[in-house]
């Protein structure tokens, strides 16, 4: 066969011509072939560097034969033969598909009863003596792949009496060899078999018969997931430290029953009965296959068998039980001494075999030393500025928070100016004034009047109004109310210091607005207060030289070091004097469950008859077989969504459809009326309403905030307060990532769903079930959905992929199914993209840096090239470094690019002209202005440019704040750009619209 591919692939490469379906059709019954990896594109006489160590691990065997059993393959002949004697076998689902069937957690697992029969089809392959199996051990899992084939090798070692065998698998990247285990194969002298038994005598012994069901409910909820082909017991009867189990293989499985010795899924059952009888009522322990004492294998097994086993050792780390097998009549077939299973822990086993998906995110909260902070209050005193602090009220104006806080700096040397929320704008004394929160001139008059001729500085601005908000007794008009005083202050103060001439920083706190479950918190989350972290995050990335950060419950004194110090952290939190900060990571929650749906039930989603909530109700009822649902609108059903109600009422499920605006008190409750008395009772609600209403922060104002905040702030609500009193099974609010990590041109969106955030840990604290859910970026809704699949492209070249429906179905149905997680995040990344837009990676998303492959060496190199050369060489090195990247995102090669073409006519489109953007400010920390990219220059003009600017960082030149009409509409573009709602045709318009613009 060797020879014979040889002579194929000579003929080849001289031209030959080979019918290849030919070959592959005649080459079936071959020995397996191994795949290798080549370029995907036709041959251009580029380089091609082979992985050496693929190459060293694949190496070249010739097979000595047909398979000679399933689970041990074909004997292999070396070229370089040594003692040893080598099977290998390729297992797959396909040639055999009961071996997925045995899961620990979701994780294909080769039973440890495999390794007994592999090792005696290995004896019996090379000998015709009768041997019995010793001293086998289980050292390490055999995972079998879910997408392709796992080699196996089963290697055979001459000892004094009969062999060692050892078996090994070939790792995933193809490597190297990883030990599994083994034993000894000792030729059995035995001539005679043990007498015959009485069933009925046995059975007398095994008095109480225990539920098969039971029994394999109980496995599942240990992490142990049999499918049918290991589901094998059907009896099962325990009696004082002993157990009888009748076993019998699945039919499929019972056809091949003669190519085994004593098939795995057999002996496996017999395990399963040491287990059941043993451990059925030790809680929560778990027990594996560790290691067995010796086999002995008297007749054949065939398809049905009784298993008796009985207790010789336990202990608080190891049961060691004998387990005997007979026939129907009796007979003893084959007999385990020594089966030793070992207690591992539930969690253990959770976290070497769940596999958890690389998309579900939470928040935690890191402990962060004060130290560093209170450092940095020992300068504060020599540099005296002015302070605005927009204080709250407390009990009584001049007491508070604010007054402390003023007094503090005050002792300083500094200057601070009190602002209280008002209905008036006003002047009232002694660095006092009054404002209305709702209006946003207030605030720039602010601005004019208190700091207009002020010789001091303006060192920093604190938001403290939301400690004013209404943290008991809530109602709808309550929470409405507070959003104003919340939100709204942050909101058009924010606006004002954008327009500022100077830059500062703004520092927005809170009282008890997020959950940190670290020390001792209030039961209660003071969710009025919660939107402006959403507000904030997008501010951060709006304007990041506008923002101090987001400071949850301090005293005076953490406050004055937190504004101080000015460190990286912008979203911290005190808890017990202790200082935490947020953090996003890996989710640990469990993803082995599935929801609660049933027949009898009635589920509620709002927004239903959008094109997410119709297709959730969908897969609810044609999959997870609910049959009555009730889906709520504000408009009628589209004619594709009037196609997936039909599509349910045909599969049985009844659908009622009530036209309703979640956010007015009067139609939730006329809806739960309706439900009441059309449906059966309510076991859930998705609140999945809501709506969008995008603008960069400049164009934000409160009509369009209220119009986004409405249904997720009084619809949800007003959903908790119809619902409170009823047994559910679960409570979905549907969020969104941009209240996590902020979203260019979506402040609003951000804020309304840090409300929902806050809002899920709020009534979980109730007792009450409640799950949030931030959602990322879905596939076939929203703006993605219209893009062209090369702009989609482009997006993933941002490490910004997207959720399809049946995957967020997986999800949806995972999380309604546990009960540990109140939010989760579901947000599939490639943070080596998506990180690399950052000059400076966020302490938020730190914990991702060690899935980054380090960009370092590259921002090292250019930046080091252009510290190191003279001024005169900047020009020549940043073209250089221009061209390539501009060729990078081109997909093209730099050879191709002339330097003085205009970057206007090169074929960047939106995308392509906001990557590139990223990549400048990340490897150089310059900020291109995107109107910069589409300018009648060329690469070299281009470089000119940035040479003055990257001049300006290096000599500390501190830029002020975007404040013209033309950054303005930088900004404005930017985020319209990023949402990804602009075809290229409206790409060009704006661009002319701005254009002109700039010419008047």
């Amino acid at each position: 066969w060797r020879q014979l591919l040889q002579s194929l692939g000579e003929w080849y490469t001289r031209g030959g011509t080979v019918d290849w379906q030919a070959f592959h059709e005649a080459a079936d019954d071959s020995p397996p072939r191994r795949k290798v990896h080549l370029p995907t594109y036709p041959f251009q006489r580029q380089r091609y560097w082979v992985d050496q160590a693929a190459i060293r691990a694949a190496r070249t065997v010739v097979y000595g034969g047909p398979s000679i059993h399933p689970l041990l393959g074909r004997k292999l002949d070396w070229a370089d033969g040594d003692d040893k004697i080598r099977f290998e076998v390729q297992l797959d689902f396909s040639s055999l598909p009961y071996l997925t069937d045995h899961r620990v957690f979701d994780t294909a697992v080769v039973p440890g009863t495999a390794y007994l029969e592999m090792g005696l089809a290995a004896g019996n392959a090379v000998s015709d003596e009768r041997f019995r199996v010793e001293g086998v051990t289980v050292e390490r899992a055999l995972v079998l792949s879910d997408e392709g084939t796992t080699t196996v090798q089963v290697v055979l070692s001459s000892e004094q009496q009969g062999y060692r065998f050892q078996i090994f698998s070939l790792n995933a990247e193809e490597s190297y060899w990883m030990l599994h285990g083994g034993g000894h194969l000792i030729p059995d002298q035995a001539q005679e078999s043990p007498a015959s038994v009485d069933l009925a005598e046995l059975r007398a012994r095994c008095p109480t018969e225990l539920s098969v069901a039971d029994h394999y409910l109980f496995c599942q909820e240990h992490g142990l997931n049999y499918g049918p082909g290991f589901r094998s017991v059907k009896q099962i009867f325990r009696g004082e430290d002993m157990g009888l189990g009748r076993l019998e293989l699945s039919k499929p499985l019972a056809i091949h029953a003669d190519d085994y010795h004593l098939h795995p899924a057999l002996l496996d059952a017999a395990l399963q009965t040491t287990m059941a009888t043993l451990l059925g009522e030790s809680g929560n322990e778990t027990y594996l296959l560790t290691a067995i004492k010796e086999l002995h294998v008297y007749g054949h097994a065939g398809a049905r068998l009784w298993g008796f086993a009985r207790v010789v050792e336990v202990s608080e780390e190891v049961i060691l039980a004998d387990i005997s097998l007979f026939d129907d009549a009796g007979a003893p077939v084959a007999q385990v001494n020594g089966f030793t299973i070992a207690h591992v822990e539930p969690e253990t086993l959770r976290h070497h075999f769940q596999k958890r998906p690389d998309d579900l995110y939470e928040i935690v909260w890191q402990e962060q030393s004060i130290e560093v902070v209170e450092s940095a209050d020992g300068d504060h005193g020599r540099n005296p500025g002015h302070w605005l602090i927009f204080a709250e009220r407390g009990e009584m104006e001049g007491s508070g928070m604010g007054q402390d806080l003023a007094r503090r700096l005050e002792a300083s040397g500094d200057v601070c100016t009190l602002i209280y929320a008002g209905a008036a704008y006003e002047n009232k004394g002694d660095n006092v004034w009054h404002a209305d929160p709702g209006e946003p001139d207030h605030f720039e008059r602010l601005f004019v009047d208190v700091l207009g001729g002020d010789s001091l500085p303006l060192k920093g601005v604190v938001h403290l109004w939301s400690l004013d908000a209404p943290n008991t007794d809530l109602t709808t008009e309550v929470l409405e109310e507070a959003q104003v005083l919340t939100y709204g202050g942050v909101l058009h103060l924010s606006q004002a210091m954008i327009k500022q001439e100077k830059p500062t920083k703004l520092w927005v706190v809170t009282r008890n607005a997020v959950r940190v479950e670290r020390g001792s918190e209030q039961d209660s989350l003071a969710i009025a207060q919660a939107s402006v972290w959403g507000l904030g995050n997008t501010i951060a990335l709006e304007y990041p030289g506008l923002w101090g950060g987001l400071i949850d419950n301090p005293e005076v004194t953490d406050l004055v070091a937190e504004i101080v110090a000015q460190d990286n952290e912008n979203q911290v939190a005190y808890r017990d004097g202790r200082r935490y900060a947020a953090r996003l990571v890996r989710s640990g929650v469990s993803i082995s469950g599935q929801a609660p749906f049933s027949a009898e039930g009635s589920y509620l989603i709002t927004g239903g008859l959008g094109g997410l909530g119709s297709r959730f109700a969908r897969w609810m009822v044609v999959e997870r077989g609910v049959r009555h649902i009730v889906l709520t609108g504000r408009r009628a059903p589209s004619d594709e969504v009037s196609e997936i109600l039909k599509e349910m009422e045909e599969v049985g499920a009844k659908v009622l459809v009530v036209s309703a605006d979640v956010s007015d008190e009067v139609q939730v409750t006329r809806l739960f009326e309706e439900i009441d008395d059309k449906m059966p009772p309510l076991k859930g609600v998705m609140h999945a309403a809501g709506t969008v209403d995008d603008g960069v922060l400049t164009q934000q104002s409160m009509e369009r905030f209220g119009k986004v905040m409405a249904s997720k702030v009084s619809g949800t609500w007003n959903l908790h307060v119809g619902t409170r009193d009823r047994d559910l099974d679960f409570f979905v609010c549907f969020s969104t990532i941009a209240s996590l990590m902020g979203s260019a041109g979506q402040a609003n969106h951000a804020a309304a769903n840090a409300f929902m955030d806050a809002f899920v840990h709020f009534r979980r604290s109730l007792g009450l079930p409640a799950l949030g859910i931030n959602w990322g970026t879905w596939a076939d809704f929203g703006a993605v959905a219209e893009m062209a699949e090369e702009k989609r492209g482009r997006l993933a070249g941002f490490g910004i992929n997207v959720i399809d429906m049946e995957t967020g179905a997986l999800r949806l149905d995972a999380l309604v199914g546990q009960s540990k997680g109140v939010q989760v995040s579901v947000m599939p990344m490639d943070w080596s993209r998506f990180l690399q837009q950052f000059p400076v990676i966020p302490s938020f998303l730190s914990e991702l840096i060690e899935e980054v492959s380090s960009s370092t060496a590259k921002v090292v190199r250019i930046k080091s090239r252009l510290e190191q050369a003279s001024e005169e060489e900047h020009e020549e090195i940043l073209t250089d470094y221009l061209r390539n990247g501009i060729a990078n995102v081109l997909k093209t090669t730099s050879a191709q690019l002339d330097i003085h073409q205009p970057l206007n006519t090169m074929g960047l489109d939106s995308l392509m002209a906001i990557e590139l953007k990223n990549r400048v400010r990340t490897e150089l920390g310059v900020d291109i202005p995107i109107a910069m990219l589409m300018e009648d220059i060329g690469i070299v003009g281009f470089a000119q440019k940035i040479k003055v600017m990257f001049g300006e960082i290096q000599s500390d030149a501190s830029p002020s704040l975007v404040s013209t009409k033309t950054q303005d509409s930088e900004e404005e573009m930017l985020a319209r750009l990023e949402s990804g709602e602009l075809s290229d045709e409206e790409v060009d318009a704006l661009f002319d619209e701005h254009f002109s613009a700039e010419d008047e």
